[in-house]
């Protein structure tokens, strides 16, 4: 026996007699009958009104008289609607089938209508994540959402018609100034991918882009383009309330020199921390020409950056001058500004963990390939392997002598590479703090969470199916009803489709680069 499901609004009950407007879908492998039922028209407007869904019935209401109605195509269906004077209910009767022109026998078919929210699948933004293309409610709404036929069963107020043609004027007229800007700001990704500011201002401008470029194609405001909109006018605020924070009761002295008297405090504890690796550190025995060279080594490139940094002081003026205006634009133009400082101050220590870590690296891997020599390896590089060898006496002693020297110089290069590994580690993890935080506080929910606390049909992704009347020799009645998702799935589904979620610190790699001294 084949399946006869016909899908009809919640609201239908409430409609006058008229002729039916829907979809019938047949799907032969699975012996299925789908009417998607959308509207009713009165039987005035069966010829003046146009429509581009299918003519496929009639429908009498309970206080319709007529037991007939013509047939206009050659897939026709009768719906009768009566009240159920014992449940004070209305159920609904199913009569005059016909499909590609033959009539439909109801003893052979098992007949299910199926009531659905209409309104609610019409703008919900989160089903369609739970359901696979093959759930007959992903067809109900994709016919519901479809463009043209939205037009035409949507009712929209003037108050709605209105806000929402101002929204897409206005994306209108900021569109084409900030593509200018990102097509600008592209030109000069070369400079820009350096500085974390930089490359924040070119996502911020592709975010805003994208975000006017939905609202044009949608003609409203979605989910994710008024959560992205609440959390920028949102950013600004925080970041214009900082900002004057800072400014009024922090800063009683010029920027530059706020900046560089930190700096200063920075570059002398490096100072004084290689002075005492300099020393023995911690009672360790170091190899004391080799532990002056690279602590004189070190203090030099100390020394030139404090210079530079002197040097520059008058241009810093001049920058902060420019930052505070990007820091205007929000919170997360601030935090970039900050991650720009910290690399900023503490080049230096980068440069000294780079001299550090090649150092130990080359010494490491002379040390391995040394080591073979005792054993009567070698590695070939060509195939990717250890072979065996024949060393001579000169060749033994001469590596003899390099491996005990790198062994006896190793410690030394061990306790710098560890010293500022630990400080180079420490600011990896306090970099990826501030990327983080700036990526949770452009995705904060608050739209999106407004919208979850009222119930909004923007925000109901789950069906809930309940079992209505079941009589014999009459249709089996299914009541469905769309509850709101989960508030962690609502934010998932509400971050813009331009800021992705930071990676994850890959630990094993960094601990693996760390042991054999690669840079991370």
């Amino acid at each position: 026996m084949k399946n006869l499901l016909i899908f009809i609004p919640i609201s239908f009950s409430k409609k006058k007699s008229g002729y039916i407007f829907g979809k019938i879908v047949q799907d032969v492998n699975k012996d299925v009958i789908k009417l998607y039922v959308i509207y009713v028209r009165d039987s005035r407007c069966r010829h003046s009104c146009k429509s581009n869904l299918n003519l496929v019935g009639y429908y009498f209401s309970s206080e319709s008289t007529a037991t007939y109605s013509e047939k206009q195509s050659s897939e026709w269906i009768d719906i009768y609607l009566s009240k159920n004077i014992s449940t004070n209910n209305y159920e609904y009767d199913i009569k005059n089938i016909i499909i590609n022109g033959e009539k439909v026998l109801l003893t052979f078919h098992h007949i299910f209508i199926i009531t659905y929210d209409k309104l609610a699948l019409e703008e919900t933004e989160l089903f369609s994540s739970r359901s696979s293309k093959q759930n007959h409610f992903y067809e109900l709404r994709n016919i519901l959402q479809n463009h043209q036929v939205k037009e035409e069963i949507q009712r929209k107020s003037g108050f709605n018609s209105i806000k929402n043609t101002l929204i897409t004027y206005h994306a209108f007229l900021c569109f084409y100034p900030v593509v200018f800007l990102t097509k600008a700001m592209n030109k000069l990704m070369p400079l820009l991918r350096y500085s974390s500011l930089g490359l924040h201002i070119i996502h911020w401008l592709e975010n805003m882009k994208w975000m006017l470029m939905t609202i044009m194609q949608n003609k409203r405001l979605t989910l994710k383009t008024g959560n992205y909109i609440s959390t920028t006018i949102f950013d600004m605020l925080l970041g214009i309330f900082v900002l004057k924070f800072l400014l009024n009761n922090i800063m009683d002295i010029a920027p530059s020199i706020a900046l560089l008297n930190n700096a200063e405090h920075v570059v002398e504890a490096l100072k004084s921390l290689i002075d005492w690796l300099m020393g023995a550190p911690a009672g360790l025995k170091l190899n004391y020409m080799f532990n002056t060279i690279l602590g004189k080594f070190f203090l030099y490139n100390i020394h030139l950056w404090w210079t530079f940094l002197l040097f520059i002081q008058p241009v810093m003026d001049f920058a902060f001058n420019v930052l505070f205006l990007f820091g205007n634009l929000g919170i997360t133009f601030q935090i970039s500004i900050a991650a720009d400082l910290l690399s900023l101050i503490s080049f230096h220590s980068y440069c000294i963990y780079v001299y550090a870590a090649r150092l130990f690296s080359v010494q490491l891997r002379g040390l391995t390939a040394l080591f073979r020599l005792f054993v009567g390896k070698k590695k070939n590089p060509l195939r990717q392997r250890i072979d065996t060898c024949e060393y001579q006496p000169d060749q033994l002693f001469i590596g003899t002598l390099l491996f005990t020297i790198l062994l006896f110089l190793m410690p030394t290069t061990w306790v710098y590479y560890t010293v500022f590994t630990l400080f180079r580690l420490i600011l990896v993890g306090f970099s990826g703090f501030l990327t983080r935080l700036k990526f949770y506080l452009q995705v904060i929910p608050f739209y999106a969470t407004l919208k979850w606390l009222l119930g909004s049909n923007s925000v109901k992704s789950i069906i809930d199916l309940r079992l209505g009347s079941c009589q014999p020799k009459k249709p089996i009645t299914l009541f469905t009803s769309m509850t709101v998702s989960s508030w962690a799935e609502t934010w998932n589904r509400s971050i813009p489709d331009t800021i992705s979620i930071p990676p994850q610190m890959k630990w094993k790699k960094i601990i693996n680069d760390m042991i054999w001294g690669q840079l991370f």
